[in-house]
């Protein structure tokens, strides 16, 4: 082998070695959205219009009802309400508070022990690691949206983007609103989960998920709604965009 040669290879190598290193294979990707609505028939009617599929979902004693949407890459998104007269009901609160906004993510991971291990090296306040039939924990003070990483569940691998009957793909962008000091939580999460970190223009953004099934994330502008609070994190329904 000619000199000329092995230092192409070796050239390749490296070149390959700090592409790993820089892009590596995420583990982590965007599983579920919940949408809060204090209308849950009118949000159900603006999806079905968009062309989406509609499962009906839990009604249940305590006054939650819910519909479900399912993606074709297995994600979905649960449109949810309260008819709860509860005063100490989360939902009641939130949807007093903020109105109909995005309240819940949740992100599947392969590896969750380690996942949970950096957030605590990185001192990002998160829940205790619950263990029981399913395998998750959450981040800590960020209300009113309620953020979770659960264990991926192996059994269930069907990741097919064809022959499904619904059109929709996969979550595309999110636009997340969150307060300043959430913003730098977020950047260090984002450090940890993402594939890669790209810029353009003013912003930041960043990408989750494998090559083939992944969803983007950027700050946007505060809402209103969120004026004279300390510290706030949740997506505006219009935050959320679809690959088709």
């Amino acid at each position: 082998m000619k000199r000329a040669e092995i230092i192409a290879i070796l050239l390749l190598f490296n070149g390959l070695k700090t592409y790993a290193q820089i892009y590596p294979p995420s583990n982590t990707r965007i599983k579920q959205l919940t949408y809060l609505t204090q209308n849950l028939d009118s949000l159900t009617r603006s999806f079905i219009k968009k062309g989406f599929t509609i499962q009906p979902g839990l009604r249940e004693a305590d006054g939650i009802f819910s519909n479900f949407i399912n993606l074709q890459d297995s994600s979905q998104i649960i449109l949810e309400t309260t008819t709860s007269s509860d005063s100490s009901d989360w939902r009641r609160q939130a949807l007093k508070k903020y109105g109909s906004h995005i309240a819940g993510i949740a992100f599947e991971v392969d590896g969750i022990d380690s996942l949970y291990q950096k957030m605590i090296l990185q001192n990002i306040p998160v829940s205790p690691l619950y263990k029981s039939d399913k395998i998750y924990f959450a981040l800590d003070s960020i209300a009113p949206l309620d953020v979770v990483f659960f264990l991926k569940d192996s059994s269930n691998q069907d990741t097919s983007f064809s022959h499904h009957y619904n059109h929709v793909l996969r979550f595309d962008w999110i636009l997340l609103s969150p307060s300043p000091e959430i913003e730098n939580k977020l950047r260090k999460i984002f450090g940890i989960i993402s594939t890669l970190k790209l810029h353009e223009g003013c912003c930041d953004f960043w990408r989750t998920g494998p090559a083939d099934d992944f969803c983007f994330f950027r700050f946007e502008i505060n809402p209103p709604k969120a004026k004279g609070k300390k510290n706030w994190l949740f997506i505006e329904p219009d935050g959320v965009y679809f690959a088709y």
